[in-house]
Parts: structure tokens; sequence; C-alpha cells
């Protein structure tokens, strides 16, 4: 099986507002506009067989149609002149993907991106559930070793990373949390979640030497995975809602991902 996935982008314009009905592009989203007013990025993830002849899963133009169409008939006109959460826009929007496309069977997920930050999705089968994920950033230092192998082993092993004095990373992590829209259309209370993963990551490990500075780290080797294992260990039970995933980047080439023991 073979997953695609596809994306629009799109202003969430007044319904006073018109724009023309002919798409010219889609680069900026469409519709698109000057006014401010929030731009989101609506996907959809559908796995399938590739067709035998034209290599296709589905052809994108159909996942196109499909999601501008429920933008223009169904999101603008609901939620362009009313404050919506995420959750609530995601929620509606799996709904009309799954009434309207014939092959929903195919579908695995709706993703909408708030921001390059924030996004919310659905995914088939635990379709109760929306997953919020949020990004937040640190900058640490660490260095790679282990005190059970020899020096050169170390250098060996870890290369410019066994460097004695360390070196250093703008660490982006990305928290994945999920669970039933409450009464005031979110998952989870966003600034309580914020602070609890500000409390939790980003003073624990922002400006530190990790190996020196956080105890955990005294005695485990600071890698990208073990961050991410410590990060979600710091975090379960403590979000307000399921602990999906953590997943840590040391560089936007290298990065690791956690959802807890099986």
């Amino acid at each position: 099986m073979i997953q695609l996935s596809r994306e629009i982008r799109f202003a969430l314009l007044p319904t006073g507002v018109t724009y023309p009905l002919n798409i010219s592009n889609s680069w900026a989203g469409w519709p698109t506009s000057n006014l401010v007013v929030p731009r989101l990025k609506l996907r959809a993830v559908i796995e399938g067989e590739p067709d035998s002849v034209t290599g296709y899963v589905c052809n994108i133009t159909v996942l196109d149609d499909l999601l501008r169409q429920v933008v223009t008939d169904s999101l603008l006109p609901k939620f362009g002149d009313e404050r919506a959460t995420g959750e609530t826009m995601v929620r509606h929007t799996f709904d009309e993907v799954n009434k309207r496309w014939p092959l929903a069977d195919r579908l695995l997920r709706i993703e909408l991106c708030l921001s390059p930050q924030l996004s919310y999705s659905i995914n088939t089968g635990t379709d109760t559930m929306v997953q919020m994920t949020q990004q937040f950033e640190f900058s640490a230092a660490h260095r790679l070793h282990c005190d059970s192998l020899t020096d050169q082993e170390n250098r060996d092993t870890f290369g410019k990373c066994n460097n004695p004095h360390g070196h250093g990373h703008n660490y982006v992590v990305e928290v994945s949390v999920a669970g039933e829209i409450g009464g005031s259309g979110s998952v989870v209370d966003l600034n309580q979640f914020q602070d609890v993963v500000k409390a939790e990551i980003v003073d624990r490990l922002d400006h530190k030497h990790l190996n020196h500075d956080v105890p955990y780290f005294a005695d485990v080797n600071p890698s990208v995975e073990n961050i991410a294992i410590a990060i979600y260990g710091w975090l379960d039970g403590k979000v307000g809602a399921e602990l999906r995933s953590v997943k840590v980047f040391e560089t936007p080439k290298t990065w690791a991902e956690y959802c807890g023991a099986e």
C-alpha cells in the first residue's frame, strides 16, 4: 500500500467577501486575498495500490477539487464570520470529506495547519479523537560519549559529536496530544498545555549543557533518541490529554520520534 498526501492552502475569508470562481493558481492558496485573515493549510492523506497503468493511487486533481469544494461550499460559509477552534474546523472538514468522496475508504487522515507550529488532525478509525501537534524550540549543548567505551571507541562511534567540550543544536520539539472535543471546542486548554511544556521541557533544557546541567543525562548519553524518550517521560500524564508522541529534531535532517513504551 502507498500513502499519498495532497495539500491545499486557503484564506479564511468573511462571507461578505467575493472572489472569482475561476482558479488561476493555488501557490498562495485558494481562495486568496490581501486581507489580514487566517491563512490555513488543509491536507488529505490517502492510501491504496497504484493503478497499473497510470501509477496513481488517486489523481491529485480529484483531491484538489474535493478539498476546495469543502472549503468554499462548507468551511467559508460556516466559519468565515465566526470564531472557531482548529478542533471544530478539522472535525467538520473530516465529516464533509467523508460525505462527499466516494473513495472515503482510502482516507487515512485529514490535517488542518493553523500555522507552521500548530496543527490538528483526525485519523480514520479514531474519528472521535482529534490530535493536536505543536512545535517548541530550545537551544542546548551536549557531548555524545559513553564511559563504557574507550576514548578511541568513542571517537570512532561519535566522531565530531564526541568533542570533549561539546557542541550545540537548535532543537525543535513537536508534541502531539489527542482527545475528545470539549465544551470549549478544544481538546486541551492551549495556554495550560504550553505552560506545562515550558516548565517541563523548555525551562529544563534551554541554554543548558545536557551532560552537565540536566541530572537525567548524567549517566544517559544525550542522543536525539534519548532526548525524545526523556521528554515523553517528563510530559506523560501532565498535558491534560492523551500524549501521542514526541518528535525531536536535532537538525532539519535528523530527528527521532517516540510514542511511549508498547
